[in-house]
């Protein structure tokens, strides 16, 4: 396939969309009971997804302290750089210390402490219309004589991360606009169809009935309250989460004492702000406990519900959940956390993340692993959900709670009344085939309702130099340096992307040992630790762990990204870990195992 590449670049260039949104592109997760700097297990880890080839990768925060015990939120810039984090007791600022004014948000939660125990109990969102504040919206719990705890307001901060030298002061603080009895899993919030402001939605505990705000650069103002006929139990739901078109809110939830899971389906009306169409559907008890967790797929068309040991798919069509679909079930995995001690790792809440899959975060205990969902938009088994399929570096108890932040206005409806066109944002991640090196799977995760694709893999001498698939998939001609480019456009502009891809090339020299960038992480390590392969698509690498008598004891394939080497089996002591491609030694270092 020929196309008019060069035309298209120098035209999207003149039209393209200039700001990016990536302010959820990395996710910080972690928990530290003590400040033991040789339990590695414990602490801070960032999963970035602000990489080279669009995938994530693990890095250990040493420095950061701020806790999260059953709910988070963290946000980045535009540009994806890292700001800020909040437990619902405290805000943690981008100097690693506490944010001016972030203390004792809730419940004598003080810095350093654990925070809330509510399980989405937090949210950021960027505030419509300004480039350098944000809005902190944080639960509060209450402790209620012979009931125990319980959230009875709702509360927001206002954050400029001008003030205070670039790290941030909470200008307006615990401004409480909403007090209820409220459910402790439910705190979402979806753009107006306007395309600047937000509809931040909560739900009371005990009723299926659902607070709707409109949030503007002026405040936080009540739009309406839905109220439909049905009662739930004190604590019933786990989760609620929006569709990613903003048109379909769920909510799941579980009532041990009444041996039943329920999830509710509803259509909203981003334009309007009108919750409607309520559904609930009684899915099957298996378990002795619960938990459990919803998600939609990036294109709205599928929606994921977990309870604690089964994930279903819900095909929706015509603002309906269709017939329910067994994707997995608990495989009665436990994962070694310290010493004898063993987590489960049953099902649990779920984030749909900037790469366009879905992680799950293990219900209740702490761990490392998370499920994943790798084709969220696939059909029953073509969806690729794998259990523990993924590790982090060091304990997490949950995942942070992100809204959809490129979503546009809904172009020619009568709230499109600020001027502003849904001009396409061009993003896209590549996968190295396994088996066969030269071989790339591409994704474009592009916003704002692209139309057209024009891909140019910057390879001519191979049969397809281009495509116009969305995701497209090429085979390289050879080892080299590629630069690969995506187009997207749409009526009112277009956007580019080019990113290099490096394959099987260690250096222009092919000499020396630094020309690949390879990092690890935590070093000294227990029961694992991660291995990061940067910028690099190998052709044959693979590590090795060496023991001081020079036997190999651990050998394993690499590609590009982040590893998880687990060494349960290795005794205590010092190794040498080298990284070869093509047997050729590129990285070596010494590492201890305690």
């Amino acid at each position: 396939m020929k196309l008019n590449f060069t035309l298209l670049y120098i035209v999207s260039i003149l039209i393209t969309n200039a700001h990016t949104q990536k302010h959820d592109f990395k996710w910080l997760l972690g928990q530290s009971f003590a400040d033991n700097p040789y339990d590695t297990g414990w602490g801070s880890a960032i999963m970035d997804f602000n990489t080279l080839d669009g995938n994530p990768l693990f890095y250990e925060e040493k420095y950061k302290r701020i806790d999260f015990l059953a709910s988070g939120a963290n946000i980045c810039d535009a540009e994806g750089n890292y700001l800020f984090a909040c437990n619902g007791g405290y805000v943690e600022g981008p100097n690693d210390s506490l944010m001016l004014n972030g203390d004792d948000l809730g419940y004598d939660i003080k810095y350093p402490e654990l925070g809330t125990a509510a399980s989405q109990s937090v949210l950021i969102l960027n505030k419509p219309n300004s480039k350098f504040e944000y809005i902190l919206f944080n639960k509060v719990l209450h402790y209620i004589e012979n009931y125990g705890l319980s959230i009875n307001k709702l509360e927001y901060s206002i954050i400029d991360m001008n003030a205070n030298s670039g790290n941030g002061k909470l200008t307006v603080r615990r401004k409480a606009f909403l007090s209820d009895t409220l459910d402790a899993a439910s705190l979402i919030a979806a753009r107006h169809a306007n395309g600047v402001d937000w509809w931040l939605i909560t739900s009371e505990d005990t009723k299926a009935n659902y607070y709707v705000f409109y949030v503007s650069n002026i405040g936080v103002k009540l739009h309406n309250k839905y109220e439909f006929d049905y009662n739930k139990s004190e604590g019933e739901s786990v989760q609620t989460c929006f569709a990613n078109c903003g048109n379909y809110i769920a909510t799941a939830a579980g009532v041990a004492v009444l041996i039943k899971y329920n999830l509710y389906f509803l259509k909203f009306d981003r334009c309007t702000g009108e919750i409607l169409n309520f559904q609930k559907k009684l899915i099957p008890f298996h378990s002795i406990t619960w938990d459990g967790g919803c998600c939609f797929s990036p294109d709205s068309k599928y929606l994921y519900y977990s309870t604690l040991d089964t994930l279903y798919q819900f095909p929706i069509s015509s603002d309906t959940l269709g017939k329910r679909h067994i994707i997995g079930n608990y495989d009665s995995f436990r994962e070694g956390i310290s010493g004898n001690f063993f987590s489960l790792t049953e099902f649990g809440p779920m984030q749909l993340a900037p790469d366009g899959k879905i992680y799950g975060q293990e219900t209740g205990l702490q761990c490392r692993s998370m499920h994943v969902i790798h084709n969220p938009v696939g059909a029953g088994d073509q969806c690729i959900f794998r259990q523990h399929d993924i590790y982090s570096p060091t304990i997490k108890m949950c995942l942070p709670n992100f809204p959809n932040y490129r979503l546009g206005p809904i172009d020619g409806s009568v709230c499109d009344s600020l001027g502003i066109d849904n001009v396409p944002w061009c993003h896209w991640r590549y996968h190295q085939d396994s088996l066969d090196f030269l071989n790339f799977i591409f994704t474009d995760l592009s916003a704002y309702e692209v139309e057209e694709w024009y891909w140019n893999f910057g390879d001519p001498a191979s049969a397809e130099n281009g495509s116009t698939q969305q995701h497209p998939v090429h085979r390289f001609s050879k080892p080299g340096i590629y630069e690969v480019c995506l187009i997207v456009k749409n009526k009112n502009g277009a956007d580019t992307l080019c990113r290099t891809v490096r394959i099987a090339v260690v250096n222009n020299e092919n000499t020396t040992e630094v020309a690949i960038q390879i990092q690890n992480w935590p070093n000294p390590f227990s029961h694992s630790f991660v291995l990061n392969v940067i910028g690099y698509n190998p052709q044959d690498m693979h590590l090795e762990l060496v023991d001081l008598m020079g036997q190999v004891v651990h050998r394993q394939k690499l590609q590009q990204g982040s590893h998880w080497i687990h060494t349960k089996h290795l005794p205590p002591g010092t190794y040498s870990l080298q990284v070869f491609e093509r047997n050729e030694r590129v990285f070596g270092k010494q590492v201890l195992k305690f």
